[in-house]
C-alpha cells in the first residue's frame, strides 16, 4: 500500500487529533502516526492510502487544512537490506 506524509501548519491540540482519529476512514486508508510540534503548529502525519486523492478528499470533508501530501518510502538504517 502506498504511504504518504501529510503536512499541516495549523494550531491543533491533542484533543483535536483524538477527535479526528474517530473519523471512519474509507477502506484501505490508515492513519499510522503523527509527529507533532505543538509549539510551532507543525504536524507531520503518516498515512497509507491507495491514492493521494483519497487523502485530499478526507481532509476537505473534515475541513482540516493541509500544506502538502508527499508520497514516501520507509528507510530505516537499522534494518538489513534497506541501506
Amino acid at each position: 500500500m502506498p504511504r504518504y506524509i501529510v503536512t499541516h501548519s495549523i494550531p491543533m491540540t491533542e484533543n483535536n487529533l483524538k477527535e479526528f482519529a474517530e473519523v471512519n476512514f474509507p477502506e484501505g486508508v490508515s492513519w499510522k502516526q503523527t509527529f507533532c510540534s505543538f509549539d510551532n503548529d507543525k504536524f507531520f502525519c503518516e498515512w497509507e492510502a491507495p491514492v493521494e486523492e483519497v487523502l485530499e478528499q478526507i481532509f476537505q470533508e473534515a475541513e482540516v487544512p493541509f500544506d502538502a501530501i508527499y508520497p514516501v518510502k520507509i528507510f530505516d538504517p537499522l534494518i538489513p537490506g534497506l541501506k
